[in-house]
């Protein structure tokens, strides 16, 4: 989370937050204050920050979102890669994620719009348009002269993002179902939901056949 005399900028798990954190540790802008990467409340909601944060309802809120399809792939990637934790994938397939803060259960990642109130955010920066985004929503409301906003590139996440290796266009049906709330927003604010290339989903699956080989 990164908190200002101006606004408050949540950070939604696997939408470049660590990116941010940085960017605005290094420009070190006075009244600005950014969590620790290694603390778990870089991730909670304004609510949950009420005790210690004076937040005031005229106060910007943004938070960055990227599509659910791609979000999913992320996190599981991020916790069996990263975290080494053994993971199955069909859950994904149906839209859900790990939670370990909920004590290690399978969730709907419609979880996260719940709890960050997400659909209620002044300002949606959209991590595949990062740096666009932000110097359109964001630099305005920093202080005059500030220089463009550049994103340092920390993703050590090293994985194929292409939709279709892993989801089928039934998967992706099922996703968008079981999450409402995501797809609702997602379609508002890319104008459109995810879809599958059946082109290149019938290239991935020919792929996968032949590794086998």
């Amino acid at each position: 989370m990164l908190i200002s005399d101006r606004f408050i900028w949540l950070h939604l798990p696997k939408t470049g937050g660590t990116s941010t954190a940085r960017l605005f540790r290094d420009l070190d802008i006075p009244l600005i204050t950014v969590d620790p990467d290694q603390s778990d409340t870089k991730h909670e909601s304004i609510e949950n920050r009420l005790n210690s944060l004076q937040y005031e309802e005229a106060r910007e809120t943004i938070i960055t979102t990227r599509q659910l399809a791609s979000w999913l792939l992320s996190d599981w990637h991020h916790k069996t890669k990263k975290m080494g934790l053994t993971l199955p994938f069909d859950p994904v397939k149906s839209g859900l994620f790990y939670s370990l803060r909920l004590g290690g259960t399978w969730v709907a990642a419609d979880y996260w719009i719940h709890y960050f109130k997400a659909t209620s955010c002044s300002r949606v920066v959209r991590l595949e348009h990062l740096e666009k985004d932000s110097n359109r929503l964001v630099l305005p409301l920093l202080p005059q002269g500030t220089k463009p906003l550049k994103f340092p590139s920390v993703n050590t996440n090293n994985y194929s993002h292409k939709i279709e290796k892993y989801f089928g266009r039934n998967d992706l049906k099922r996703i968008h179902q079981n999450n409402p709330a995501w797809s609702s927003w997602e379609n508002k604010i890319y104008g459109s939901i995810s879809s599958i290339n059946q082109l290149a989903r019938f290239k991935a699956k020919l792929s996968n056949l032949n590794k086998l080989n």
